[in-house]
């Protein structure tokens, strides 16, 4: 059985880097403190409790309006330290608290699913860490118990991280670090500039850079290379039509999601219905732009005139793509129909794929101002190279 969870924010210092209550700063449709909220939330984590401090009746009243509790601490001065302490004296009887601090708001809800899954048929284990490149970074994972004993220290000159520190040194067994594909662990918002950084990543918080889908490739989901040169291919591909379609057209296609969701639209290659299946994981993650992607990339619903997207783009490449080699859309499909010659329902599906290929293709040429064969020529160049 999954442990009780409890979220802890912590979001009662004075924000005097950043020259405004950081809490309360608007990200996306909601505040930076709704967006941490939000993402405790959509872990699976109903109980989540704010610590404000410095205009804390504001802090407060957001934190109540995305139905979380909200308690003050009165020593809120002291740094946050003292707000750790307050947060752990008034949570519940959730076996572990996922520790957060309102200044990294960008993290992805799957972060904390595969810190939860790290629990999952180990005993003994009290803190786990999320790791990108080599580094940890937020949030933390820890046992209630444990939290509790580490802030009754009388004094933590250097906050909970050397309390944490010792209790590794003597307890290694039971700390975890968990490899996740999420670069906003290590993101801190404390001033003007980086608050202004992370506006900028908040709409591109949907789907993976290229060094977190390596991460998803290479530990949470492994494909073998034949799979990953393949996925390459495709993503290049997509990305290629993406830039031809903006140079022409101007069309604010994302070059960034067709090449990573091209990457990965194999990740679950073997698996029973492969591209739903990769869909729900790439979702799971906290990747829904390119779930979306990964799972219509075998079976799509367009027709002429609907517009061209991400989504199609990396569905046209796929059939463009023989493991690592680029071939016509002839060749591909013709290779499938002579495999399933004895099977008329089979060739039936081909068929109409094929003919939702070409249809694509013609789409291309005129969003693009190229013809397909020039198009696929010099993205076959380009890939060589």
């Amino acid at each position: 059985m999954a442990p009780r969870l409890s979220g802890l924010i912590l979001a009662a210092g004075f924000s005097s880097r950043m020259q405004a209550l950081k809490p309360l700063l608007p990200l996306g449709e909601t505040s930076v403190l709704g967006q941490c909220i939000d993402t405790l939330r959509k872990s699976g984590i109903q109980d989540i409790m704010v610590v404000a401090g410095y205009r804390g009746s504001e802090v407060a009243a957001e934190a109540v309006a995305h139905g979380a509790r909200a308690v003050l601490n009165a020593d809120f001065a002291d740094g946050m330290f003292s707000s750790i302490r307050c947060g752990a004296q008034q949570l519940g009887e959730a076996e572990y608290i996922a520790l957060l601090p309102v200044d990294i708001p960008l993290i992805r809800s799957g972060t904390l699913y595969l810190m939860q899954q790290a629990l999952q048929g180990r005993t003994g284990v009290q803190v786990v860490h999320p790791e990108f490149n080599d580094q940890r970074g937020h949030p933390l994972l820890i046992a209630t118990a444990l939290l509790r004993d580490l802030v009754r220290a009388a004094s933590a000159p250097g906050g909970l991280r050397p309390l944490l520190e010792r209790h590794e040194r003597m307890q290694p067994e039971q700390v975890v670090s968990v490899k996740v594909p999420d670069a906003n662990i290590l993101f801190d918002m404390d001033t003007p500039e980086s608050y202004a950084a992370c506006c900028e990543r908040f709409p591109r918080r949907d789907y993976p850079t290229l060094e977190e889908g390596a991460v998803i490739l290479e530990h949470i989901y492994p494909m073998p290379p034949k799979g990953v040169a393949h996925g390459h291919l495709v993503g290049e591909l997509a990305a290629g039509f993406a830039e031809a379609i903006n140079v022409y057209r101007d069309a604010g296609l994302c070059v960034d999601l067709c090449r990573v969701a091209g990457w990965l639209h194999d990740v679950a290659k073997g698996q029973e219905h492969h591209e739903e299946t990769g869909g729900r994981w790439l979702d799971g993650l906290g990747f829904p732009r390119a779930a979306c992607i990964v799972a219509a990339h075998k079976d799509l619903d367009w027709h002429p005139g609907d517009p061209l997207t991400e989504r199609e783009l990396v569905h046209l490449a796929d059939k463009l793509a023989k493991g690592g080699r680029l071939v016509t859309l002839d060749q591909r499909f013709g290779e499938k129909s002579a495999l399933y010659k004895d099977d008329p329902d089979a060739q039936e599906a081909v068929q109409s794929r094929y003919l939702l290929a070409r249809e694509l293709a013609l789409a291309l040429e005129e969003a693009s101002g190229q013809t397909f064969v020039t198009l696929c020529a010099h993205l076959a160049s380009r890939c060589s190279r």
